[in-house]
């Protein structure tokens, strides 16, 4: 990516539609993907699909793992395997609903036991943590934890 790409503003854009009495609808994904959205049971839904909620935090997923691949591929890491969850506990307030927490668990595959070599692979998941623009949109104002761990 030259610099002046890396300067200029880059637009998303989104489409959707919502079905109103079926209390559903579906959101354009990139491509010709597209994810059915509804309310979610906790909240009175009663339809399959997906919903604000999930979708932040896949986005926050997302972000963080594109990140952390190439982060592990600019410090010679790349040949791991890194599957990950993330959860995020909302609450109702006076106010409406507030995510009081996100946690991201990275789980690390096939690293070796020797301890400089995960020391460098903790490395690598805090910076990708650090690096994901998502995760630093939410910080400031959502408590994010990445609570990382090896599977051998």
């Amino acid at each position: 990516m030259g610099s002046e790409d890396r300067n200029r503003t880059h637009v998303f854009e989104v489409h959707g539609r919502w079905l109103g009495e079926e209390r559903s609808g579906e959101i354009g994904l990139g491509g010709a993907q597209t994810a059915t959205i509804s309310v979610p049971e906790a909240f009175g839904g009663n339809r399959p699909g997906t919903n604000p909620e999930e979708l932040l935090l896949a986005s926050a997923l997302a972000c963080y793992l594109m990140t952390l691949s190439r982060t592990l591929l600019r410090r010679d890491l790349g040949a791991l395997q890194v599957e990950a969850a993330i959860t995020g506990e909302v609450s109702r307030t006076p106010e409406g609903l507030h995510f009081d927490r996100i946690r991201l668990r990275p789980v690390v595959h096939g690293a070796h036991a020797d301890p400089a070599h995960r020391r460098r692979i903790e490395e690598a998941l805090l910076e990708a943590e650090d690096a994901c623009f998502i995760a630093r949109t939410l910080r400031p104002v959502i408590p994010y934890t990445l609570e990382p761990r090896f599977a051998d």
